[in-house]
């Protein structure tokens, strides 16, 4: 349960620079959790980092592969994208089939020294959303499911008070984004000679999709997904799911 103080800091910190560091000590005070951050996330550009409370395994990945482009394969960034109001999840709830098994899950997420995430998504405006994640390292217990409902039992109060900073005082992420070039690295595909269904294919792939589960959501056949595979791997010169998600980050660069 969310403790009187906290809620008392964060209301007195709307509309003041130290709304970010409120709201995460707000959120936080629901669930043990072992590190946190507090981004905003943006369709245009790499999320902006506002507050940082992770242990240093898990920061170097944050400022290198991550932001680099990685996070655009994230479960959480992808639910963004079609974000209808705040939510709550853990990561496992909301990663596709066989995430465990994509190279996202074990070249960037089994390497932080994270065992489990919780993560809060609230619209901030048209274009951007506050992502605040709790993580527990290896070792430490998963979170249940009574404590995810713990954490979003005040997501309304942390929904309220992110829409009345933003009235305040602004955009939370400090820099405007106007440049294509930093477009999610998920339309960056088809310039390299991938058809529209191919990029399709390869976004899944990237996610952590089986081929399966790939011809279920684009509701295809399983030899029309293998015949999709083949001719990605022919046109981008790879042979294999490591070498595809090292396309992928060369993409990034």
């Amino acid at each position: 349960m969310i403790r009187n103080d906290s809620i008392a800091e964060l209301i007195l910190a709307v509309g003041r620079p130290a709304f970010p560091e409120r709201l995460v000590a707000a959120a936080g005070a629901t669930v043990p959790h072992d590190a946190a951050a507090l981004m905003i996330l943006h369709p245009a550009a790499p999320p902006a980092v506002l507050v940082d409370r992770l242990k240093p395994a898990e920061r170097s990945y944050l400022y290198g592969d991550y932001l680099s482009g990685v996070y655009t394969l994230s479960p959480f960034y992808r639910a963004a994208q079609k974000l209808k109001g705040p939510r709550v999840d853990r990561i496992m709830d909301i990663a596709p089939k066989g995430f465990t098994q994509s190279e996202y899950y074990r070249r960037y997420f089994a390497l932080i020294g994270v065992d489990d995430m919780i993560g809060l998504l609230i619209p901030a405006s048209d274009s951007e959303t506050v992502f605040m994640s709790f993580s527990r390292s290896s070792g430490s217990p998963r979170f249940t499911a009574a404590e995810a409902r713990s954490v979003a039992a005040p997501i309304g109060l942390f929904s309220a008070a992110v829409t009345r900073h933003t009235e305040i005082a602004g955009p939370l992420a400090s820099r405007h984004i106007a440049s294509a070039a930093a477009s999610p690295a998920a339309d960056k595909a088809q310039p390299s000679g991938l058809t529209q269904r191919e990029a399709q294919v390869v976004n899944l792939m990237l996610e952590g999709h089986s081929s399966r589960a790939i011809g279920e959501v684009l509701k295809i056949s399983g030899e029309t997904v293998r015949v999709h595979r083949r001719n990605i791997y022919e046109k981008l010169g790879v042979s294999s799911q490591a070498e595809l998600f090292r396309w992928f980050l060369s993409r990034q660069a």
